[in-house]
């Protein structure tokens, strides 16, 4: 942290163009931590911008709407130093990953996701604090190493982030909290944040909802429960209803053409009980099936080319290898 912090308060200093980048279909702790690293980066003087790849998900789009912020859509990477933060490997930058990849740059990778092979080799500058609960905090330590200022509007953003990632604490870790107050101290609002981060369940999800419990397939692996079901839409948040209505692990997946995507979550004493980690999974899969994928312990996703029904079969036959008892 200590070398990435000099590194970019120099480049800050001398004015260089620094692009702030995350993953497409971006959640507000990638938003979040996108922004308000690049507000701090200007604050020192550098010409900083976030941007996302491909797309904002809806709940990072009300947080930004709540907050009056925007951020760029496929920014061009004409940058001199790009910083991928939330974002684990190039394959989740879509095609801007591939056109990072083709030119020579000063990249810098700031995570809390399960290292990727050979990443770290390929970056000047690699930061992995797998053990934070979101980018968020990492990010928060960050501009302080820096000595910029957390403002009111980033520190909303921050807070957002932090309360997302870590579904409303469920997930949180002893040092959020102190997070947490610092940015509360810094002008954020957690009343303000919650009514920017409450998504109505509108008819279409709540019939999906329906949809995925009807379809699911149940299976028995060593005294635990794992369902699969299939949608075309709420993928996560299926999954994430499932185990809250009693899987230990719960898979939704989706087909379109030839693309496919799983999304999977599991309960919370289950990673640590059995070892399990859903983003080595996914990440296997997504190589597998021409694609990428990668996560937490208790929730990833996976998106790829080819059949939903093969990727269910290699998926389960993980699962009972990863369960088995010893």
């Amino acid at each position: 942290m200590k070398n990435i912090s000099n590194f970019l308060f120099e480049a800050s200093k001398r004015g260089q163009r620094i692009l702030i980048l995350c993953h497409h279909n971006a959640d507000p702790d990638a938003i979040g931590s996108s922004l308000a690293l690049a507000d701090a980066l200007n604050q020192l003087g550098a010409r900083a911008e976030a941007g996302v790849s491909e797309s904002v998900g809806l709940v990072a789009k009300n947080m930004l709407k709540a907050a009056g912020q925007k951020i760029v859509v496929d920014p061009k990477l004409d940058a001199d130093i790009i910083v991928l933060v939330d974002t684990s490997s190039f394959e989740h930058l879509g095609k801007l990953g591939e056109k990072i990849k083709q030119k020579a740059r000063r990249i810098v990778v700031i995570d809390h996701h399960r290292p990727v092979e050979g990443m770290k080799e390929s970056v000047e500058f690699y930061y992995v604090k797998e053990s934070a609960a979101s980018e968020s905090e990492i990010v928060l330590e960050l501009i302080h190493e820096l000595g910029a200022k957390v403002t009111p509007e980033m520190a909303f953003l921050l807070l957002a982030g932090i309360v997302s990632d870590t579904g409303q604490f469920r997930l949180a870790k002893d040092e959020t909290f102190g997070a947490v107050k610092r940015l509360i101290e810094a002008g954020a609002s957690y009343s303000k944040v919650l009514d920017a981060l409450k998504m109505l369940d509108d008819m279409s999800k709540r019939v999906a909802m329906l949809k995925a419990a009807q379809r699911l397939d149940l299976h028995k692996m060593d005294d635990r429960l794992v369902v699969f079901s299939e949608l075309n839409s709420f993928e996560a948040d299926a999954a994430a209803m499932l185990v809250r209505i009693g899987a230990d692990i719960a898979i939704v997946g989706s087909e379109e053409k030839d693309d496919i995507r799983l999304c999977g979550r599991t309960r919370e004493d289950l990673c640590k009980d059995a070892s399990l980690h859903l983003g080595d999974i996914m990440s296997e899969l997504g190589k597998k099936f021409n694609g990428t994928g990668g996560g937490h312990a208790g929730a990833a996703s996976m998106t790829g080319k080819g059949r939903l029904s093969e990727a269910k079969k290699q998926l389960l036959k993980v699962l009972q290898q990863r369960l088995k008892k010893t």
